[in-house]
């Protein structure tokens, strides 16, 4: 057995990566599909709810959500993908490991550094809309109130 390892060390290791990360996936995106779809269940109820009230609820902003999503997982699946790299250039004896990886880990980083700042960007921008649109709603109120 322990010729075994030693001799197919290499190939062990890719597939012991490959079973977690398809394991890992396999498990957590029907999981995901599931939180969401019972998440919009559960926002339809409420809708429905309110609509028999009479009151309408306002309509949310998912743009946010998305571009706060992005900037995390972004940099996430890149840097596994720069680890992945690095992973088969160790498993393969490569000869030209650190300047390859230092490579790959560098455009990563720039990848990354963009998604982040992109993100927050966008997300600092999407809040400053939804403040006009919060002023312009208190000045229009106020105006109804002083008229009447």
């Amino acid at each position: 057995m322990v010729e075994l390892v030693q001799a197919y060390s290499k190939e062990l290791t890719l597939i012991m990566l490959t079973i977690l990360i398809l394991g890992t996936l396999i498990i957590l995106v029907p999981q995901l599909l599931k939180w969401h779809i019972r998440k919009m269940e559960i926002l339809h109820v409420e809708n429905m709810k309110s609509l028999e009230n009479g009151v309408r609820l306002p309509i949310s902003d998912e743009r946010a959500t998305i571009a706060s999503r992005m900037a995390l997982l972004v940099p996430m699946v890149v840097m596994l993908g720069a680890a992945t790299v690095t992973c088969f250039l160790a498993i393969y004896n490569s000869t030209q490991i650190f300047p390859v990886s230092l490579g790959v880990f560098v455009i990563a980083g720039v990848v990354s550094l963009a998604a982040i700042t992109g993100g927050v960007a966008l997300v600092s921008r999407l809040a400053h809309l939804e403040d006009i649109d919060a002023a312009e709603e208190e000045s229009e109120a106020a105006e109804r109130t002083y008229r009447s």
